[in-house]
């Protein structure tokens, strides 16, 4: 602790020549004043070594004083300081566990979900191929029962044309058939997909709505497929004029609910490209404001 030598020797060359009043010395500590009063007997005026003694020994004490209350003052804030930040510290700590509980938790969540939606979806896989399997083994039987029927012919020439009329009939079925395959393949691809964005935390509500339109087109195009069937496996001999313009027409409805199909689905794979877009572009400016926010506090707490 400094302290001012010319402001002691001044004061002990005033109480020299005081004449016995009491004499004030100013003594300056780290910006702090000390005012120390002697009292100066009266007589010769000059200071005996023992009062010179104590008032050195009072003055050092009052320094000494003052600087164990500085130190005490500083270590004070100190220790404030260092608790501040072990709370901060703490307070983080316990944000992060709460955070890492509510992901896992939510993970956990979504796993469940994901589980659920994929058996949901191979329920309805398996229900959908095992209705397609039937339909199709239906098709076949019926057009094997007309092939029957040729053998009843005589007439190789007759017996010829309606061979090839079956099998034309047949290949038009399968045509139908294997564009809903298609579709329903799609639709599959779509679902994994949905089901994998949505447990990233992907809004996949508009791609399961254009999902589900293409579920009701592919339905509908089955519907026509098998009224088709009914009408082409009914006889083996030549549709009529009013079962043609029917059969075109079955085919037409068909072919635009299978185009009607493949198109929601595309709306529904660039809808989850446009969410993923957004989640990912979300989570960047999250993570910006999160530093941001750490920074702030980090250096709010160093000083």
């Amino acid at each position: 602790m400094a302290f001012s030598v010319s402001n002691i020797v001044k004061a002990e060359d005033d109480a020299s020549t005081s004449g016995g009043k009491e004499v004030n010395a100013s003594v300056s500590t780290e910006g702090t004043t000390i005012n120390t009063t002697t009292n100066v007997k009266s007589g010769s005026g000059i200071l005996t070594p023992e009062q010179k003694r104590i008032n050195a020994e009072t003055r050092l004490k009052a320094q000494a004083d003052l600087k164990l209350k500085n130190e005490a003052n500083r270590a004070e804030v100190k220790l404030k300081k260092e608790a501040e930040k072990a709370e901060i510290k703490i307070r983080k700590e316990e944000n992060k566990a709460e955070v890492k509980v509510k992901r896992e938790a939510a993970k956990e969540e979504v796993k469940l979900k994901k589980e659920e939606m994929q058996a949901e979806f191979k329920l309805k896989r398996e229900a959908l191929k095992n209705e397609n399997d039937a339909r199709r083994e239906e098709i076949k039987q019926k057009m094997e029962d007309l092939r029957e029927k040729i053998k009843e012919e005589k007439d190789t020439i007759k017996a010829k044309i309606k061979e090839e009329r079956i099998t034309g009939r047949e290949k038009a079925l399968e045509r139908f058939e294997a564009a809903v395959e298609r579709m329903n393949t799609l639709k599959d691809r779509v679902n994994d997909y949905i089901i994998k964005l949505e447990a990233k935390g992907v809004d996949v509500a508009n791609a399961k709505n254009f999902v589900a339109t293409a579920e009701t087109k592919l339905n509908a195009a089955v519907v026509k497929i098998t009224e088709a069937n009914t009408l082409l496996s009914a006889s083996i001999d030549e549709l009529t004029s009013e079962d043609k313009t029917k059969l075109r027409t079955l085919a037409q409805e068909t072919q635009t609910l299978i185009k009607e199909a493949h198109q929601a689905l595309n709306d529904a794979i660039k809808s989850l490209k446009e969410a993923l877009k957004a989640k990912i572009e979300a989570d960047k400016a999250s993570t910006a404001a999160n530093t941001s926010t750490d920074t702030n506090t980090t250096s709010t707490t160093e000083n």
